[in-house]
């Protein structure tokens, strides 16, 4: 299966948060494999200047004529030129549902793939990051006002209603109701984030139901350059001769719908996710404000068991606690299926737990008696460095694969930054703070975050896969709601 495959069939299935939280759209990124961790290891420390944070320099920053913000990474002498798209899902979240941003994305695919097989070597990439679909193009430096020129036509004439029914036929006709596992993911994204499950799920009668004015409607809502960002990585300046113009035509070919106003004047600001209003003031199986589950009914995943998504939103509003909330989920990621998405000033922590139908209770409770003994005592200094290693070592490898992509790295560093002025830096920074912590303030933020019957409260789990033997179980102890 090609990368747009995968990709695809993870969009399929949600679109802010859940292709990580179920296992989804390049979920690898945020989660990685299980940590298998090594007694007296003598493998030599990464420096953090020499990981993920390349030689760039402060990107040159433009708007527009449509409203779309610019970041130009030059690199001298690269033969190689990558553009990638970031178009957040989350702002117009009660509005655009993952069935109607499917079908568009489709269309799209559809118009630009057959685009870019007239132009040699180059390639299209669709994926996915926190609240937001990312659209690259990669291909050679010598074909950037080519390669510029296909996605300014693509977004130009791809909304059309003929092409959006047609991807929307082609879409349903590959369609599988999603397993437990993504549906539980997507309904813990949504209560999280107080979004509609519509938004982060596309069932096959949400795609059926798509009108044609819902999938102009969808498609001018993730397509809007008033709330997009375009990222270049290029040998060239955006003023040399030829590539001002392919720059300008991007500016003027792709158009908003009709409305008021140029967008939000900074990157982190179109991109972030809104805040939860409100964070829930629940721990899990606790005498005291015990959260309720939120189940779906439905045939249990193999081996007859349910699958139960229990997560919280932390917090992240400094690099700092960014980096403390990834090496904690490192750790714990050693016994736990733990997985972490990283925005900025908030963080998604899901853990997936595939209960037993003997005794559903107990494969929670022992989930949990896992998790607060990792807050126990202080973690030893050699695991905390082999994690961290691990973690900045295989960014390493993915930017090898990718080509030495830094719009990938740009994107990346977005979602580590607080603002606009730490995206230069956050990644160096990351590094640097990961292999510094000490063992005591890993314990303290686990204590405090990683803890569902302690520490903050604001835990919620969602369930799928219950039959009526799950139920009965599940009911005799926790409050159920069905969905």
């Amino acid at each position: 299966m090609n990368v747009w495959a995968r990709t695809r069939a993870g969009l399929l299935v949600g679109l802010a948060v859940v292709g990580g939280l179920a296992g989804g759209c390049r979920c690898n990124k945020e989660t990685l494999a299980p940590i298998v961790f090594e007694s007296g290891s003598d493998r030599e420390p990464i420096d953090p200047n020499s990981v993920l944070a390349p030689p760039w320099e402060p990107p040159l920053v433009a708007q527009l004529d449509n409203g779309a913000i610019l970041h130009w990474l030059r690199e001298t002498d690269s033969p190689a030129f990558h553009v990638r798209v970031l178009l957040p899902t989350a702002i117009d979240a009660d509005k655009l549902s993952a069935a109607a941003t499917t079908a568009a994305l489709e269309a799209l695919e559809l118009r630009l793939s057959s685009r870019l097989r007239r132009i040699p070597d180059a390639r299209l990439e669709l994926g996915s990051r926190p609240g937001r679909i990312e659209i690259a193009i990669h291909g050679r430096d010598a074909d950037a006002e080519e390669l510029l020129a296909a996605l300014s036509n693509t977004f130009a004439d791809a909304g059309n209603p003929k092409l959006l029914a047609v991807a929307q036929g082609k879409v349903l006709a590959r369609h599988r109701e999603a397993g437990p596992s993504a549906l539980a993911g997507a309904a813990l994204a949504s209560k999280l984030l107080e979004l509609p499950l519509a938004h982060e799920y596309a069932s096959k009668q949400d795609l059926l139901d798509l009108s044609r004015n819902r999938l102009e409607k969808g498609w001018s809502l993730l397509t809007d350059p008033r709330d997009a960002v375009v990222v270049v990585h290029s040998g060239r300046d955006p003023e040399d001769e030829g590539m001002t113009e392919a720059v300008a035509r991007l500016g003027t070919r792709w158009k908003g719908p009709i409305g008021f106003g140029s967008g939000k004047p900074n990157v982190t600001a179109r991109l972030r996710a809104p805040a939860p209003k409100r964070l829930a003031d629940t721990f899990l199986l606790t005498e005291q404000a015990p959260a309720s589950l939120y189940f779906h009914a439905g045939k249990p995943e193999r081996g007859n068991r349910a699958v139960v998504m229990l997560g919280r939103v932390i917090p992240t509003p400094t690099i700092e606690s960014r980096t403390l909330a990834r090496l904690c989920q490192r750790v714990m990621q050693e016994e736990l299926d733990v997985r972490l998405l990283v925005a900025g000033p908030i963080s998604i922590l899901a853990i997936k737990v595939r209960v037993s139908s003997n005794d559903p209770i107990a494969s929670l409770q022992r989930i949990i008696a896992r998790m607060q003994a990792f807050s126990a005592s202080p973690q030893p200094r050699e695991r905390l460095d082999q994690a961290a290693n691990l973690w900045l070592g295989a960014r390493v490898v993915e930017a090898s694969l990718s080509g030495e992509d830094w719009t990938s790295l740009w994107s990346e560093s977005i979602d580590l930054a607080g603002d606009d002025r730490e995206i230069f830096v956050a990644l160096a920074k990351d590094a640097q703070g990961m292999l510094e912590l000490e063992p005591e303030q890993v314990q303290a933020f686990m204590a405090e975050w990683f803890n569902p019957q302690a520490g903050q409260p604001g835990w919620m789990w969602t369930a799928a896969g219950v039959d009526d033997g799950f139920r009965d179980k599940l009911g005799a102890s926790l409050r159920l709601i069905q969905e």
